[in-house]
Parts: C-alpha cells; sequence; structure tokens
C-alpha cells in the first residue's frame, strides 16, 4: 500500500500552470465533484479524516497547501 501511494504522487504535479494561479478547487468524493477553499490554517477535519485531495480546476495541478470542503448553500 505504501508503495502504491509513493507512486501516485511522483507523476502528479503540485504547480499550477494557470492564469491566474489557483482559478478554483475542486475535491472528489464517492464520485461527487465537490467545491473546496484554501485554507491558511491548515486542512480541515474532514480532509484529513476522509484522506481528500484537492486539485486545480483548470489544469488539475494537486494542491499542496491546507484547504477545505466549501460550506453548501
Amino acid at each position: 500500500m505504501i508503495f502504491r501511494w509513493w507512486r501516485r504522487r511522483v507523476h502528479v504535479p503540485t504547480a499550477c500552470a494557470c492564469e491566474p494561479e489557483w482559478p478554483g478547487l475542486v475535491t472528489e468524493l464517492d464520485g461527487h465533484r465537490m467545491p473546496a477553499l484554501p485554507d491558511p490554517g491548515g486542512s480541515g477535519v474532514l480532509v484529513l479524516t476522509l484522506g481528500l485531495v484537492a486539485h486545480c480546476t483548470g489544469c488539475s495541478a494537486r494542491y499542496p497547501s491546507g484547504w477545505r470542503v466549501a460550506d453548501r448553500v
């Protein structure tokens, strides 16, 4: 399992190629896309518990900093 995790992270870019950088973030949970927001305080509890990963909506780069799932309206 650790070896699969390591291989998966090697090929995923973490630098956004969009202009402006990081136009939006999105994550996927059970096949559903959910909006995400940057969080300077670190990743939220839901993110850490479920092991979610946020990606750029433009270039699909993995977001390297803390983030949280956006509130539903």
